[in-house]
């Protein structure tokens, strides 16, 4: 008996020490930016939620904004390519201004562009291999310049005009 007793006061103490609070999970929606993702965030009832995605906006060195991205590593690595059914009509970035696109497909600042447009892309029947992704890149298509926005995907893609200010610091 005094065993358990023994066994049991840590946790007591332990859950003693525990406050209330609540589990929220914050999920901006497929297409906004930011790879579509689902953010636990533990908060305090009446509080904001801690953790957003913030936005991103870049440029590339051509006119690939009908193309589908993907994302290359080091050592030529593909470290992200979506699979057909994750390319959506939100999927295209959205044009800001002076050559600075609203990233809504996940991109990064190792992204490049392939031959594939979004109805293309999306058309597939199949999530093509890494050798067919790798064999379909555009030479010299890339993300130029890639930055992080002061606002959540949802807020930028309401007015993405005026997130040029931002960008022009």
């Amino acid at each position: 008996m005094k065993k358990g007793m023994i066994l049991a006061l840590p946790l007591a103490l332990a859950l003693a020490g525990c406050s209330h609070k609540t589990l929220k999970t914050v999920s901006e929606p497929a297409g906004t930016g930011e790879t579509a993702q689902e953010l636990p965030t533990v908060m305090k009832e009446g509080q904001p939620a801690a953790m957003m995605p913030k936005a991103t906006a870049f440029r590339m060195t051509g006119d690939y904004a009908d193309h589908v991205a993907v994302t290359i590593g080091d050592g030529g690595r593909l470290t992200y390519f979506p699979a057909p059914t994750d390319i959506t009509a939100n999927s295209a970035p959205l044009e800001i201004g002076d050559g600075w696109w609203l990233n809504r497909q996940g991109l990064g600042p190792g992204s490049v562009f392939t031959k594939w447009t979004f109805t293309e892309y999306r058309a597939l029947k199949s999530v093509p291999t890494q050798d067919e992704i790798k064999a379909s890149i555009i030479p010299g298509a890339r993300v130029s310049e890639f930055r992080r926005l002061d606002v959540t995907p949802n807020e930028a893609a309401r007015d993405p005009h005026a997130l040029l200010p931002q960008l022009a610091k």
